[in-house]
């Protein structure tokens, strides 16, 4: 009984911590008008009608919240608070298992606390949160997870996380090569088998409402124009301004809006690279297979590359970038999550600075200053720990002539 207790108070105290996060949203953000339809259907047991509704994101998350919703009952941010547990959870749960792995690494205490701390309250969370975007937490959560499991060689867990992350969000199609190259064999099956286990949770929505799933699956990909701080691409694009009427008055209000041709290419682009980079990757190795520390960096430079090259990024698009460096540190370092508290610490920054400062050039600046800073040091990681095992396949022979000369 006493280890049962042992085991359940972590879970209780992430799932506490989870639900006081959940209510500290004082807002839905674009809920109302995204996953808020979908979630409210099935919650009332209209299956039809949720089949039919089609919002932007894939369907997994709504699976999640709709039973939480149907138990709790109550008005739109009640139940948006309450839906939104289980993807903070999820990602609470994420926490202990890594902490988990720290400790078989002999990471003291304070270090696991801090994985834990660090997944649940990290500014990128709550920004999710805020903007009513909890599904991005739990795609993070799933896909993380995919990579962490399948370095540990369970293969039916990583077909099954990496799966279920690609029916949570699109964006999680970054994660599949880095959850394959993480596998020690059986790769094809493992990805064969998260792409059945997407199709089955999303076909019958595309079965039901073809026209609408297709219509909208675009709409994911080619989203609107208007061109985010928080983006590369921002400071390259002229500003205009344009007058809107507000109450009856007209307000000048000043945009940058990327150029079309551009605007549809950013996300093949982001697409592309996530399968171009681990294959040069892996011919440079010589090998698919990564370890799992170098297959978790090599996810964290493309959710960071993901992030900084989309024109419409927000903070809550680094989240699962967050996760992917504190599952690093776990796997990897000894003491601390060095890397997930840098990145906190990067974020929190950054957060701040966004609302305070008044031109937002200048926060794009110091964006993309993090950005190239952050893409550099894990691609030197990468690069940097792929060169000793070429160095020693050279060196011993020239030593062994060395010593017999």
């Amino acid at each position: 009984m006493a280890d049962i207790l042992k085991k359940a108070l972590p879970v209780g105290l992430v799932a506490l911590a989870s639900a006081w996060i959940c209510q500290m949203a004082n807002g839905v953000g674009d809920y109302s008008v995204g996953a808020a339809p979908a979630v409210d259907a099935l919650a009332a047991g209209r299956i039809g009608d949720f089949l039919s509704t089609q919002p932007l994101m894939g369907p997994f998350s709504i699976l999640v919240r709709a039973p939480f919703v149907a138990i709790a009952g109550g008005g739109q941010l009640a139940d948006y608070r309450v839906g939104a547990f289980p993807c903070v959870f999820a990602v609470g749960l994420l926490g202990l298992y890594l902490a988990s792995i720290a400790a078989r690494r002999g990471m003291g205490r304070l270090g696991q606390f801090a994985i834990v701390a660090l997944c649940l309250f990290n500014p990128i969370t709550f920004n999710a949160l805020w903007n009513g975007h909890p599904e991005e937490i739990l795609t993070a959560a799933l896909a993380v997870g995919a990579v962490v499991v399948a370095s540990q060689g369970h293969r039916g867990r990583a077909a099954l996380l990496l799966g279920l992350a690609l029916a949570t969000k699109q964006t999680a199609v970054i994660a599949i090569l880095p959850v394959l190259m993480a596998l020690p064999d059986r790769q094809l099956r493992v990805g064969a088998g998260a792409i059945a286990i997407a199709f089955a949770l999303v076909v019958p929505g595309f079965l039901a409402a073809p026209s609408e799933f297709t219509e909208m699956q675009g709409n994911a990909a080619t989203p609107h124009r208007i061109v985010s701080p928080w983006s590369v691409w921002y400071a390259a694009i002229p500003e205009t301004t344009q007058e809107v009427d507000v109450g009856g008055q007209p307000v000048a209000v000043r945009w940058r809006r990327i150029p079309e041709a551009l605007g549809r290419a950013s996300h093949p682009l982001i697409i592309a690279l996530a399968f171009l980079l681990p294959v040069l990757l892996a011919l440079r190795r010589r090998r698919f297979h990564l370890s799992g520390p170098d297959a978790l960096a090599l996810f964290a430079l493309l959710c960071l590359l993901r992030a900084g090259l989309d024109h419409v990024s927000n903070l809550y698009y680094h989240e699962p970038l967050l996760l992917a460096l504190i599952a690093w540190d776990a796997m990897s370092a000894r003491a601390l999550p060095v890397r997930g508290l840098a990145a906190t610490a990067v974020a929190l920054a950054l957060e701040h600075w966004g609302i305070r400062l008044a031109d937002p050039l200048v926060f794009n600046a110091f964006y993309i200053a993090a950005f190239t800073a952050g893409v550099s040091a894990i691609a030197y990681a990468l690069s940097r720990r792929g060169l000793p095992r070429r160095v020693a396949t050279v060196r011993p022979p020239v030593a062994a002539q060395a010593s017999s000369g």
